[in-house]
């Protein structure tokens, strides 16, 4: 009676630890949904230095990512949306991304971001947007 009770909880230990590796194997992948599939594409968008965006305006398909290049003066590119005010342009931050100041002659010339949900994208150069410095990615 012993034996087959010994070997009744070796069995069930057994059934738990394997759905509980399951559950592990399953937590461990749970984020290959957001990584971008092996088909992604990476979409590069020049800051240049007449203050734009090239090119401003950009279709991509959920999963790809926007490298934005420094070409020439320090740039940032922040999301969020552009007002006009009584002095001009600003720039409103929904805080999606923010590259940071990006400044030619150092490590950090570019910036990339990738798209995980569909929908239209609006971006700006917080230091040039009275310029006009502005763009928009569209995610299908």
């Amino acid at each position: 009676m012993k034996k087959i009770v010994t070997v009744f909880n070796i069995v069930v230990l057994t059934i738990i630890f394997s759905f509980y590796g399951c559950s592990i194997a399953d937590q461990a992948n749970s984020d290959s949904s957001i990584a971008p599939s092996s088909g992604a594409t990476t979409h590069i968008v020049k800051m240049t230095g007449d203050y734009e965006f090239d090119p401003s305006s950009l279709t991509i398909k959920q999963g790809d990512s926007v490298k934005w290049i420094l070409i020439a003066r320090d740039h940032e590119v922040a999301s969020g949306t552009v007002i006009e005010t009584k002095d001009g342009r600003e720039g409103v931050p929904d805080g999606l991304w923010d590259s940071g100041t990006l400044t030619k002659g150092v490590a950090k010339q570019s910036f990339t971001y990738t798209f995980n949900s569909t929908g239209t994208f609006p971006y700006y150069c917080e230091s040039h947007v009275d310029l006009g410095m502005i763009g928009t990615i569209t995610v299908e």
